[in-house]
């Protein structure tokens, strides 16, 4: 009878969710196959494939760019990024008084200027099929099919964050393993063996750096029991996992494309096309550029995303503090020496075994298409273990379910 009771009363929200999200990877599927207006896919079959090509497909799915959803998610992650800077310098207090409702809007339409940026720089390189309309109308139709595209994947990575398993991360997830199943099946083991070990060491590092919990003890001042000196604050060793380098990848484009965006109107300017040239992963200074990214990505983030010094506040608000450590300033300060140490171990980490591919990428030892596998091993290893926690929390929900 029980049995019964707890069956009739399950939600299957798992089931529910895993659906929507199913969907929306298939619209995903769809919009990356459709072929923007007349343009020719022809003209991009031989096209040399190299680590910016492969960056870029990690985000848009589309190695050529060529079709409705050739921006892919980069538009919506790069607003995002700058929403949470633009909100962590504001401070809490402005937080508080933000609706999500206003900053949904406000992301929205920083997030069409990015995509129409975007649009027109790409819209410039694309190559059109012979046809009786001029060449300037198909690039404003291309322009505007590829804005709406990533009007269409930020809404549906929106009702997936709201409604569905993982937020953006399975859209970049059908980007990642595509794009890895097309480039294994162009090589050899013996061209394949050095990508392959570093990706198996950067997903055992980044496993254990997401499952090395360092705990900071805190006395809680309403708990007199046998579990009062079981509280504590619980950081990662890697304080916000794979983000920076899941988002480097987005902010690395964002300079490229606006220097590419000025070329369209000084196009012979030496100091823009040095910029640009440079501003590659194919050149050292653009393998610099990145991971120094990563790098700080990394330091920023892990202030913005677990606030030490909001943390403080909240402490001795509460009345609580760590062990050992005054409450207030030296709370904060202590927080903050915590985190930094943290989020600078793991920053060094991951520019050392990202670096190391792009090194022997620069050197011609492994193939350039090869040259991001760690940082794609990264990413994959770093959402699939949130992805794989949601999942578990949701399967267990209906056992729950009737007393909620």
């Amino acid at each position: 009878m029980k049995g019964c009771y707890l069956k009739k009363n399950k939600t299957h929200e798992l089931k529910r969710r895993l659906l929507l999200t199913i969907l929306i990877l298939a619209i995903y599927m769809v919009g990356r196959s459709l072929l923007l207006y007349n343009v020719d896919p022809a003209a991009y079959q031989l096209e040399e494939l190299n680590s910016q090509n492969i960056m870029i497909s990690m985000i848009s799915g589309d190695r050529y760019q060529y079709t409705v959803f050739a921006l892919g998610i980069m538009p919506y992650i790069t607003s995002m990024l700058l929403m949470w800077i633009f909100m962590a310098i504001r401070g809490a207090e402005f937080k508080a008084r933000f609706s999500p409702q206003k900053m949904e809007r406000v992301t929205l339409m920083l997030m069409t200027v990015i995509a129409a940026v975007s649009a027109v720089s790409r819209a410039e390189s694309l190559v059109f099929k012979e046809s009786a309309m001029d060449i300037r109308t198909m690039k404003i139709i291309a322009v505007l099919e590829m804005i709406a595209g990533a009007a269409v994947i930020y809404k549906m990575a929106s009702v997936n964050k709201e409604e569905g398993i993982g937020g953006q991360a399975p859209i970049i997830l059908v980007n990642i393993l595509d794009n890895l199943a097309a480039t294994i099946q162009k090589f050899t083991w013996a061209e394949l063996h050095k990508p392959v070990i570093l990706c198996l060491i950067m997903a055992a590092v980044v496993l254990m750096m997401e499952n090395i919990i360092i705990r900071v003890p805190v006395q809680r001042v309403s708990i007199h029991n046998t579990y009062a000196d079981k509280s504590y604050i619980a950081l990662k060793l890697d304080p916000i996992g794979v983000m920076p380098v899941m988002f480097a990848v987005s902010f690395f484009m964002i300079p490229q494309l606006v220097v590419r965006f000025f070329l369209l109107f000084y196009e012979e300017n030496p100091t823009l096309q040095f910029i640009y040239g440079k501003l590659n992963l194919t050149t050292a200074s653009g393998v610099a550029i990145y991971l120094g990214t990563v790098f700080a990505l990394n330091l920023i983030f892990s202030f913005i995303m677990l606030a030490p010094g909001d943390m403080a506040e909240q402490l001795q608000k509460s009345g609580d503090s760590i062990v050992g450590i005054y409450a207030g300033k030296k709370t904060k300060k202590y927080l903050r020496r915590k985190l930094l140490l943290l989020a600078f171990f793991s920053g060094c980490v991951l520019c050392l075994l990202m670096g190391t591919s792009l090194r022997l990428s620069l050197m011609g030892q492994i193939s350039p298409e090869l040259a991001l596998f760690p940082s794609t091993s990264t990413i994959l290893t770093g959402l699939l273990c949130p992805l794989y926690r949601e999942v578990k929390a949701y399967r267990k929900f209906d056992s729950y379910s009737f007393f909620i």
